[in-house]
């Protein structure tokens, strides 16, 4: 079968690799769609990681089912977590392989659906293999990855509906961010991003107030439209060194910044400016695949507009050069 497999430093190539076998407790999955993600781009911008099949926001057609697995059919329209546990560590000898500390992800450490076809080890239905309802595309099934993150992420702030947040960094993740929050009915949302197709799609999601971080002092501006009290809650989506100094100078009093996005680097920061405002700070690492499948589903959220380019598999070399470069690119995806 074809895959995108990555041979160095931003070099991506489509190749002819083996068809996965199927595991007794995995399931294959015929992959329809696979999104490009920051995660990805953090790999495949490195000398390191060769041979890696990249590839974890997927949607597709389950074309063969383990011996060993229950509840789960051919045929059926789904998406999926897909990783192995060690079987060695705490929490899977205490049955709780979901939360393995040093288990292999799909995508990385196994090959992942940027291919013709995709092997999940461990196949349990509701738990990390969730069917599409027939109202969600397959377009909007590989964007259930990304949505459940923001989702967990917002969730884990617990923002109530009178107060101010702040969504620091407008990829994918942060649009999401501002969708789940205006569907909990937060008071205001204010928006900090570079792209202008992200500023736009902002705008589209119902922020009140969108700056651009490249040509204003996105900082001052937060703080001049708070009073100069700061915001409750960051949504911290950029992970770098100047948007967490911005989270901490934003952050009102007793307020809260949410990490969510993936640091390349070492911070370096000093813990006086985190303390003399009380701030907590909150590390986000997790999703909620069947509330975002419902946000979907209720048109609480919306896939229109993220998903601005679809490239064959063969394309996939461009593909990555658009995630990471093309200005008019929020979320760009792989069709095998």
């Amino acid at each position: 079968m074809k895959a995108a497999v990555l041979c160095g430093e931003k070099d991506i190539r489509v190749k002819n690799v083996p068809e996965p076998f199927c595991e007794s407790h995995g399931i294959i999955i015929k992959v329809k769609l696979c999104g490009v993600c920051g995660s990805d781009l953090h790999v495949y911008k490195k000398d390191e990681g060769k041979g890696t099949i990249f590839g974890h926001e997927f949607s597709g057609d389950i074309v063969e089912v383990g011996s060993a697995v229950q509840g789960i059919t051919t045929g059926m329209r789904v998406t999926a977590v897909g990783f192995s546990p060690c079987g060695k560590c705490y929490w899977c000898q205490q049955g709780k392989s979901h939360r393995c500390s040093d288990m292999a992800l799909l995508g990385y450490q196994l090959p992942g659906a940027m291919a013709e076809y995709v092997h999940v080890p461990f196949a349990t239905l509701g738990r990390n293999v969730f069917p599409l309802p027939e109202e969600l595309s397959y377009e909007d099934g590989a964007s259930v990855e990304p949505l459940s993150i923001s989702y967990f992420s917002v969730n884990r702030a617990q923002p109530k509906e009178n107060e101010i947040v702040a969504v620091v960094g407008l990829g994918v993740i942060g649009l999401y961010s501002i969708q789940v929050l205006r569907s909990m009915g937060v008071a205001k949302i204010l928006a900090s991003g570079r792209r202008p197709s992200r500023l736009a799609a902002a705008k589209t999601c119902g922020v009140d107030l969108v700056i651009d971080a490249a040509k204003e002092d996105a900082a001052k501006i937060i703080m001049e439209a708070t009073g100069n009290l700061g915001v409750n809650t960051v949504i911290e989506c950029a992970g770098k060194q100047k948007t967490f100094d911005q989270s901490v100078a934003i952050a009102r009093g007793g307020g809260k910044i949410m990490l969510v996005g993936v640091y390349e680097e070492p911070l370096t920061w000093d813990p006086i400016s985190v303390l003399s405002k009380n701030l907590t700070l909150v590390g986000c690492l997790g999703g909620n695949f069947p509330a975002a499948i419902e946000m979907l589903k209720s048109g609480k959220a919306k896939t229109k507009g993220m998903i601005t380019h679809i490239f064959s598999l063969d394309e996939a070399a461009e593909a990555f050069r658009a995630q990471l470069q093309d200005p008019q690119a929020i979320k760009v995806m792989l069709k095998p």
